[in-house]
């Protein structure tokens, strides 16, 4: 598949599943080290499951896409840690907002459908796998934990990567990703 501009749609693939290497991706931008929390970042990655289960069990899609990466940080402060591939960066922070905004309101409404409204109970989050950068630390994948009505614990596999920025100690959901 490819993007408009013929470029693959693997660097919007890497950029959202996480599948590159930190290490390589382009110098971060000063602003990364920017001491102010991301806008409306939470304080820790059980708040963002919290908040992840509350908005579900409310159907309620504007409080579950508040915890998104906001615009300005995506594309201000942290692109150059989130362009991990250089296609990604070549791309340029309009373009792969647009894609990521888009792939994951798909997301999100597919696990508003499947979830939504089951009264939930948040036991915590289990990422694949965590990586740190310049300034911000990703925790890629997680597993959302929960007890069903019926007592029943189950994985959610609804969560793309987390960020973690580090300067400031907030927490925002980069994108939804709906497995099932």
């Amino acid at each position: 598949m490819r993007t408009r501009d013929g470029r693959h749609l693997v660097a919007v693939l890497a950029l959202l599943c996480g599948c590159g290497d930190v290490a390589t991706a382009p110098s971060p931008a000063p602003a990364v080290e920017d001491s102010s929390p991301l806008q409306g970042g939470l304080g820790s990655l059980d708040a963002i499951g919290q908040a992840v289960v509350d908005g579900l069990n409310n159907r309620d899609e504007a409080a579950l896409s508040a915890l998104l990466l906001t615009e300005p940080d995506f594309k201000g402060r942290l692109f150059a840690v989130l362009a991990n591939h250089p296609n990604a960066a070549q791309m340029g922070p309009d373009l792969l907002w647009d894609m990521q905004r888009r792939g994951g309101a798909d997301e999100l409404a597919r696990a508003l459908e499947r979830f939504g409204g089951q009264d939930l109970r948040y036991v915590g989050l289990e990422p694949e796998r965590v990586e740190v950068g310049p300034g911000v630390r990703f925790h890629r994948r997680p597993l959302l934990v929960v007890d069903e009505r019926r007592g029943e614990r189950r994985k959610l596999q609804v969560l793309g990567s987390i960020v973690e920025h580090l300067p400031s100690g907030s927490f925002k959901l980069i994108t939804y990703r709906f497995r099932d």
